[in-house]
């Protein structure tokens, strides 16, 4: 009797060890992928702001009028 709870208690840590391993195998996967998105998105800002930039300076530069106007 005593063996056999034992042996269940055993199986259930067993179990329960995989999933854990398995749980943090996923959020270490997450972290890797939450660190190449925040770089995305620094990527993405730093060209918007670039391309904000440049609209910027053309836009000055057409919408001003020749001295003769």
């Amino acid at each position: 009797m005593i063996d056999k709870k034992i042996i269940a208690l055993e199986e259930k840590v067993a179990f329960l060890q995989n999933m854990v391993d398995d749980l943090n195998m996923t959020v270490f996967r997450q972290g890797e992928n939450i660190e190449k998105l925040k770089l995305r998105v620094k990527e993405t800002n730093e060209k918007l702001l670039n391309q904000n930039e440049s609209f910027s300076e053309n836009s000055s530069t057409i919408n001003n009028k020749p001295p003769h106007y």
